[in-house]
């Protein structure tokens, strides 16, 4: 049976107590230690932990006290127990509790704890990051929509004629016949030949120009204008038409690659 606290804590009042507890403590260091009980019951907690314990006798004889020996300056209010093998160099053990392991594996347990929380956190955040990008969506944002053209109406001439007949003959009656053939040939080389007639100016010269060969075929010497026909003067003018022209206002959609990622950040439709 290990050895009770009292006399555990009377056994520090004498070197030979001391060294049969295995403790080594100087005298004025074992006063203290034996003066202050909870400082005592933590050297005795300690002492019950090592070998020296295991074989100690369950009652010592009692050993007279030692002379306190004084501080100075340097008092120490609590000596506390020393850690296995600390006193190897001669150096109290500094602690206010004796060795444990326990504090050290909490501290230690608690330190892992908070890496492995903040390697998931890194984790996760890195898994949501290359989802964010492999899954990204790109698409074509339209910032100023397309302008269409737009066109305007203007008159141009075609490159074509038409040809009107009034109702005032080139002929006078008692004119000679030849030379009114000839005053309805001038009007007709004047006015249909050498250009692009329209459709109707083409029928209207052709006609004109059937009655002149009439004419011919009737001329004799001596013939003259006795009355006056259907047939009147010519004239022409270019045909003008209408065409739609351009504004030349065309513009193209102003746009830009968007990406959205996740359905919600960045440019997301």
């Amino acid at each position: 049976m290990a050895l009770s606290f009292e006399d555990f804590r009377a056994s520090l009042l004498s070197a030979d107590g001391r060294r049969f507890l295995g403790i080594q403590l100087t005298d004025a260091e074992a006063q203290q230690v034996h003066d202050d009980a909870a400082s005592a019951q933590s050297w005795y907690s300690y002492w019950l932990t090592t070998p020296a314990a295991a074989s100690a006798a369950p009652a010592l004889p009692a050993y007279p006290p030692v002379q306190q020996a004084p501080l100075g300056d340097h008092d120490l209010t609590r000596i506390l127990p020393a850690a296995p093998g600390a006193y190897a160099g001669g150096s109290p053990y500094p602690s206010a509790l004796p060795p444990t392991d326990t504090a050290p594996r909490k501290k230690n347990v608690g330190l892992w704890v908070t890496l492995s929380i903040l390697g998931a956190l890194l984790l996760i955040a890195a898994i949501v990051v290359v989802f964010a990008f492999t899954t990204a969506r790109h698409w074509t944002k339209v910032d100023v929509p397309e302008k269409p053209e737009t066109f305007h109406s203007e008159e141009f001439e075609t490159g074509r004629f038409d040809v009107a007949m009034d109702a005032v003959n080139p002929c006078f009656v008692n004119q000679d016949w030849t030379d009114c053939i000839n005053a309805m040939q001038a009007q007709y080389d004047a006015t249909c030949a050498g250009v692009e007639l329209t459709e109707s100016a083409a029928a209207l010269c052709a006609d004109y120009l059937s009655a002149v060969g009439e004419m011919r075929a009737l001329d004799e010497p001596g013939s003259y204008v006795a009355t006056l026909g259907d047939y009147g003067s010519l004239s022409r003018t270019a045909e003008i038409d209408t065409r739609q022209v351009s504004n030349n206002d065309q513009a193209p959609a102003v746009t830009h690659e968007a990406v959205c990622y996740l359905g919600f950040i960045g440019e997301c439709e």
